[in-house]
Parts: structure tokens; C-alpha cells; sequence
């Protein structure tokens, strides 16, 4: 078997007969300006490796990633904390009152009829049932029922404060944990990985954290438009007081006001899945990522619970994911700003957030080289159907009207235009009122940009592994990397590929549960914790 052709199956391309390239190894190598030299010359601060077996072997106890994946003081997309403070997000594209203002309400529920309301039972997922569509054929529809179906083992477990199931150590008679900042990362890191996390960060809970914590979880029924704003029976506050436990009630999620830490943790998801988007297969691994937070939230608390200590979690969003993966150095951002990219799963990914008064070390945010990357390569962009992604080379700190013009007056004139934003950032900025206008009329939603996102490749392939130490470095090659993305074919599966996924031989729960393993025999691309 040639490399290329190796590299393309170990990437996750299926339809070998699609694939025409002439490029070989020699040939990609030279795109890059490597052959003949060190892959060292392409990164005079990183570790000189003369071939990808070195690259391959390299290892280190020291680092916690590939080496490639860089700690930095500040993260690689700018902030501007000055402007930025607590956010409403009852006015995200997610609350209903809020696509009910620009689409018009009675419109926007006749668009869900597609998908949520129905149960899946719309005309459009009869009729591709019936036609046998790959990827939305009935074992697929079955699949995707039955992944959302298995969220609601946990609901009624999760709560604030935890379901409280466990003893505390006064509760035994013992002392609770005492162990150093560094002792307590490692300790819950080691045990969230256990209930199904793949990684975690943490950042002090200080006085620019806060500005983070929304004053609101999102989700606002239409139903309050006219008499805005909601009551908070309805959609409770997120408040700060001087307790030492944090508690909830019918108006109000508490936080203490004390030393306090911010907590995300990542999720991963089935890329061959992700891959096959929009389909029934898409929807199940999307599924994955509220499937899995539900033990592993509740397990946690219970955990932290036992050591003396709690963990506060439920509403959505208390920190955003995005900021709190990014500055606690779970992921960088991209350009489409509903996601942000990972080293280690790339652009399918899932992120929560949890407090905690366990003393935490902070964890420093990562520079991969992967939003340098997203300023060259417009892969997703192009792919959009809602033509919701920003095509533009460069960040900008203002943030853009959606191209969908409002139909009535906005819920709170008091609130920046537009609303479903917050200011202090330098991104790429996403319209999430184009997207979910879109995502809500489809079957099975969308998630085309994460499929074609040139970061959804696997990492089997050699390869990549050069890819990645060479945007870490320079982007010099952006452009390169993102035609040859294009010319490999990677992304989105096609016609009877997508059907493919029922052949394959996977992992369990569709991902790479190995990767971050350094003991026990398990090991990853010299991944290390």
C-alpha cells in the first residue's frame, strides 16, 4: 500500500476510488520545504527531529502534551478584560424569545417542527427513511433516538450541589483532604478521566474569571417576549454571596464568594460520525457529549464531595465552554466562533465547566499554532449552508449584525446591538442567529463545519503529526496545509460513504480513548499528563 493512499485511510477518507492525487511523500515533504533537511529548520525552538520516526518516538515526562503544544502566558486570541463583564445569556441564538425576535416566533416553532417538537417524526425523516438515504436511513434514525433517549438516565441526579450521595469525611469522623494545589489537579484529572473526561484545566475563580459567570443561564421560552424579561422562577439568577457552601433555590444558583476555582473538562465525540453531517449518525455522536457529561458530572461531585470539598454545576452556560477551554488550555479558538479546536480531538469536542473549592493549580492556556492556522484556511466558511461563518483574514474586536434582519424590536433596548454577542474578544465572529435558523429546519440539525474543519482528520497517518509540529511553528505553510486538506479529500463523507461507519471496526464510544494515556501500557503519540 503507497503511504498517501495510507495516509488517506488512517485520516478517516473512505471512497478510495474518489482519489486521484498524485502527491506523494517526497512531493508533500518539499511542499512544506522539509525534504533534505531537519524537520528541526521549521522550528528552531523546538525540539530538532531528522525524520517522523523521531517525531513519531519522542516523549517526555516533563510536558504534558506532543511537544508541539505549547504553554504561554496569555492565550493566543486577544482579550480585552476591560470590556468584558457578566453576560445575560437569555439572549443567546439558544433562547427562544431571541430567534423569535428576528425570525418571528410563530415562524421559528413552525421551522422546529422539523426536528425537536416531532420526536423525529417529520416528513422529511420519513421520507429519507423510506428511500433508504445513507446516513438517515432507519438504523440511523435509530441510532440517533436512541443516543438522545439515554440522556435522561442522570436528569433528575443533576443538580447544583450534586446528588449529595456520598459521606463527607465529618460525616465519617475523618479529616478532609489536604493536598497541595498541584496534588488536587492531578488527583481530579486522574479521576474525571476514570468517569469518562478526557482532560481538564482550571484557572482561579479572580476577578476576571468573574466577569465570565453569566448573570443568567440561556433558554427563554417565546412566551415571554411581550412581558420581557422572564421571571427568575422562570430562568434563575447566577449570584455571588459571602457562604461557605453554594446552594440553589427556586430564583437563584448561589456562588460562594470565597477562594473559589473554575474547572472545564473536555468530552470528545465519534469523528467518523461527525463526518457523515448533516445525518442520524451526526446527531448520535452530538449526542455523545451531553450522554457522557451526566455521569461524569455527577461522579465528580460525588468524588470531591467525599474529600471535604464541592463541585457546582448544572446551568448552562455559568462559564461559556469556549472561554473556559481556552484560557485554561484545553483548546484554542477558531474560526468559526460556535467551536473551538483542540490538539488531541481537533474540532470535535465537547466542553463543560464545573467550580469547585478544591484548591486547583491553574493551567496555562496552549498555543498549537491552530488559530494562526484558521486565519489562512476558510474550509469550514465555504462548507456553511447558512453562510455563518466570518470569510474575513483577519479577527476583528466588533461584533457583527446577523445577515437575518430582526422582525420586531429587540426584548431589551438596553442591551448592545446585537445582543446574541459579547463584546471583548478578537475573533472570528460567528452568526449564531443564521446558524440555528438553519440547524432548527434541518432533520438532524447541521454540524457541517465541524465535519470539514481540516483539524477532524484522525491521527493514525504519520503525517499529521508533521502537519501539526509545522503550523505549531510557522505559518508559513498555512496555505499549503489547507489546499493539501483539500486535495486529500478529508471532511465530509458522501452518498453510500456515509453508510460505511455500520463496516467499520471503532473504539469504544467512537473515539480514542487512549490518547493522553503515558502508563498502565497505554500510550499516544507521546501524549503525557
Amino acid at each position: 500500500m503507497s503511504w498517501s493512499k495510507k495516509a488517506r485511510i488512517c485520516a478517516g477518507v473512505n471512497d478510495m476510488d474518489k482519489f486521484h492525487s498524485t502527491v506523494s511523500r517526497r512531493d508533500f515533504m518539499k511542499g512544506l520545504g522539509l525534504a533534505g533537511a531537519g524537520l528541526g529548520t521549521a522550528a528552531a525552538t523546538s525540539p530538532v527531529f531528522h525524520d517522523l520516526d523521531e517525531v513519531l518516538s519522542s516523549s517526555s515526562g516533563d510536558v504534558k502534551r506532543s511537544w508541539w503544544v505549547k504553554e504561554v502566558d496569555e492565550p493566543t486570541v486577544e482579550i480585552d478584560w476591560n470590556v468584558i463583564d457578566r453576560y445575560d445569556a437569555r439572549y443567546t441564538a439558544h433562547s427562544e424569545a431571541v430567534m423569535g425576535r428576528y425570525l418571528g416566533l410563530d415562524e421559528y416553532r413552525e421551522s422546529l417542527q422539523v426536528t425537536w417538537s416531532t420526536g423525529y417524526k417529520s416528513s422529511k425523516v420519513v421520507d429519507s427513511i423510506n428511500a433508504n438515504t445513507p446516513g438517515d436511513n432507519l438504523v440511523s434514525a435509530a441510532i440517533s433516538d436512541a443516543a438522545w433517549g439515554g440522556l435522561s438516565r442522570n436528569t433528575g441526579l443533576i443538580k447544583w450541589h450534586g446528588p449529595e450521595t456520598t459521606l463527607t469525611p465529618e460525616q465519617r469522623g475523618v479529616p478532609k483532604w489536604q493536598g497541595t494545589p498541584e496534588e488536587n489537579t492531578r488527583i481530579l484529572r486522574v479521576a474525571m478521566r476514570f468517569f469518562g473526561a478526557h482532560n481538564i484545566g482550571a484557572a482561579a475563580l479572580d476577578e476576571k474569571h468573574k466577569r465570565l459567570v453569566c448573570t443568567h443561564p440561556q433558554s427563554v421560552s417565546g412566551a415571554y417576549m411581550n412581558s420581557w424579561p422572564p421571571p427568575d422562577t422562570v430562568n434563575k439568577r447566577i449570584v455571588f454571596e459571602d457562604v461557605d457552601q453554594g446552594y440553589s433555590t427556586s430564583e437563584k444558583f448561589v456562588i460562594p464568594t470565597k477562594p473559589m476555582w473554575a474547572v472545564s473538562y473536555t468530552t470528545p465525540m465519534s469523528r467518523e460520525m461527525f463526518r457523515t453531517a448533516p445525518s442520524g449518525l451526526r446527531s448520535a455522536a452530538n449526542a455523545m457529549r451531553y450522554r457522557n457529561r451526566g455521569p461524569i458530572l455527577i461522579e465528580t461531585q460525588n468524588f470531591v464531595r467525599a474529600l471535604g470539598y464541592q463541585v457546582l454545576e448544572e446551568p448552562y452556560p455559568c462559564i461559556p465552554a469556549i472561554a473556559g477551554a481556552v484560557l485554561s488550555g484545553l483548546a484554542e479558538n477558531g474560526r468559526n466562533g460556535g467551536f473551538c479546536n483542540s490538539p488531541d480531538f481537533g474540532s470535535v469536542n465537547g466542553y463543560y465547566d464545573l467550580l469547585t473549592d478544591l484548591p486547583m493549580a491553574p493551567t496555562k492556556p496552549i498555543d498549537a499554532g491552530m488559530w494562526r492556522f484558521c486565519h489562512t484556511c476558510r474550509k469550514c466558511a465555504e462548507a456553511c449552508p447558512a453562510q455563518a461563518i466570518s470569510m474575513d483574514s483577519e479577527p476583528s474586536w466588533d461584533p457583527p449584525k446577523s445577515r437575518i434582519i430582526p422582525k420586531l424590536p429587540a426584548l431589551n433596548p438596553n442591551m448592545p446591538d446585537p445582543e446574541f454577542h459579547q463584546p471583548g474578544k478578537k475573533i472570528m465572529w460567528h452568526d449564531s442567529i443564521a446558524c440555528d435558523a438553519f440547524g432548527n429546519s434541518q432533520p438532524y440539525h447541521c454540524g457541517i463545519c465541524m465535519a470539514t474543519c481540516t483539524f477532524n482528520t484522525n491521527t493514525g497517518a504519520s503525517i499529521h503529526d508533521v502537519v501539526h509540529a509545522v503550523l505549531s511553528t510557522t505559518s508559513a505553510f498555512n496555505g499549503f496545509l489547507w489546499n493539501m486538506d483539500k486535495t486529500f479529500g478529508y471532511g465530509l463523507a458522501e452518498g453510500a460513504e456515509k453508510d460505511r461507519f455500520w463496516e467499520m471496526s471503532l473504539p469504544q464510544y467512537g473515539f480514542d480513548t487512549t490518547i493522553g494515556a503515558a502508563d498502565g501500557g497505554y500510550a499516544h503519540g507521546g501524549t503525557r499528563f
